[in-house]
């Protein structure tokens, strides 16, 4: 029983040992920086950091801890440095909403090498180095690989010039890939930070090269002209399509789950009631947290049990469920497909071209004009009740209202 472990041990050991070797090689020729300056030359002043966590999983492959992405403070950032599942972004995002899509700025381009080792790392420092278009501003040990980190002296804004900062980090990898072996990434690709704990229970540590270069300098070393992207040109309703953030309200979020409480997913419906109720949370996760909403799932599943529509589905699926609709690309989903999923009848408000303000002018009018009928139409009940010899008491009770509404409203057919 304790020789697999001694084997474990034995390779881990092998594996830090590789580690060191590499750290002292790179040290030879370069100045180590410590994390706090690593830090601040790329972020600069920034005070808040997106960190990616990472899925961890068992030996046998099931997760353990299922990934996600947290907004950190930098004074707070090394307090998740015992992480080796906490990767960072050498970009920022609209509202430091993590996605391709609400990229905004660029920071820095990254060659991630995997499974580097002394001698190879020696090999390309020694006889490959000069052949290099250009030299990274940084060299990560970041484990079992190397980084070779291409900072740029000011974030440069993506508007305008997704096309051309694509094409740099193509160009930028490439560069690489005659004589080593390269893990292809975008720019919003996070990556482990010096000062973070690694795989291989080492610290990652950086070392500097040279003074970072500005964007400019990089398109003209690689030979690139900074251009859109072709078949860009806006239309219509292309206009927000950049920039989707989860903007649903609370009151939203409250109200799908009055409905759930009144009347429970019944079988057939079940796994997509959850799924949809998923999504909703994640549409309105600005104003309901993620542990807030993930404890309505027992509420919901209690209601189940006690009409009998939980027989023949777990809780820990209704938690499945919920977990893979509580995802970014589904905060588009239209309210026609939620009410797919629930079971529910979709009714579309139709304006027929009619402006906001106007269509509510209007419902408001229609709704006045439906209140009115009504109590017309009881008016004509009241009446023909008082004249078969009813008390008006027993009037009120027959038609649903209270008594003294009855006195105030049809006091003159009395």
């Amino acid at each position: 029983m304790g020789l697999p472990q001694v084997k474990q041990y034995l390779k881990r050991s092998s594996l830090q040992e590789k580690f060191s070797k590499k750290n002292t090689l790179l040290s030879s020729r370069f100045e180590k920086i410590a994390p706090e300056d690593y830090l601040y030359s790329v972020y600069g002043e920034k005070e808040e950091l997106v960190v990616v966590i990472g899925s961890v999983k068992d030996k046998k492959g099931r997760i353990v801890e299922k990934g996600s992405v947290i907004r950190v403070h930098i004074e707070e950032l090394w307090k998740l440095g015992w992480r080796s599942n906490a990767y960072l972004p050498y970009a920022d995002f609209h509202r430091n909403y993590y996605s391709s899509k609400t990229l905004k700025a660029v920071r820095a381009f990254v060659v991630d090498c995997d499974g580097v080792t002394s001698a190879t790392l020696e090999k390309v420092i020694k006889y490959l180095w000069n052949s290099l278009p250009a030299q990274p501003t940084y060299i990560v040990n970041s484990g079992q690989g190397i980084h070779f980190v291409y900072v740029l002296s000011e974030p440069v804004d993506v508007k305008g010039l997704r096309w051309s900062i694509s094409r740099l980090n193509e160009a930028i990898q490439n560069s690489y890939i005659e004589f080593i072996e390269v893990d292809k990434h975008p720019v919003v690709h996070p990556y482990r930070f010096p000062g973070f704990l690694t795989k291989i229970n080492t610290v990652a540590t950086a070392f500097k090269v040279r003074e970072p270069y500005t964007f400019e300098e990089l398109m003209s070393v690689f030979k690139l002209k900074p251009k859109k992207a072709k078949g860009t040109k806006k239309k219509g309703k292309q206009k927000g399509e950049l920039l989707v953030l989860p903007n649903g309200r609370r009151a939203f979020f409250e109200w799908v789950l009055r409905r759930l409480f009144k009347n429970p997913p019944i079988p057939g419906r079940r796994q997509n009631s959850f799924f949809a109720l998923g999504i909703v949370a994640y549409k309105c996760r600005r104003e309901v947290p993620y542990e807030e909403a993930i404890e309505t799932i027992p509420m919901v599943y209690e209601d189940m049990m006690r009409r009998n529509l939980h027989i023949g589905f777990r809780i820990e699926e209704a938690y499945e469920a919920f977990r893979k609709g509580y995802q970014p690309k589904y905060v588009r989903a239209s309210w026609k497909y939620l009410c797919e999923l629930l079971g529910w009848e979709y009714r579309p408000n139709k304006r027929n071209g009619r402006p906001r303000k106007e269509h509510i002018k209007l419902m408001n009018r229609l709704r006045l004009a439906r209140y009115q009928s009504r109590w017309e139409e009881l008016e004509g009940q009241i009446k023909h009740l008082i004249e078969k010899g009813y008390s008006k008491r027993k009037v009120a009770e027959m038609v649903g209202i209270h008594h003294s509404t009855l006195y105030r409203r049809f006091k003159h057919l009395f």
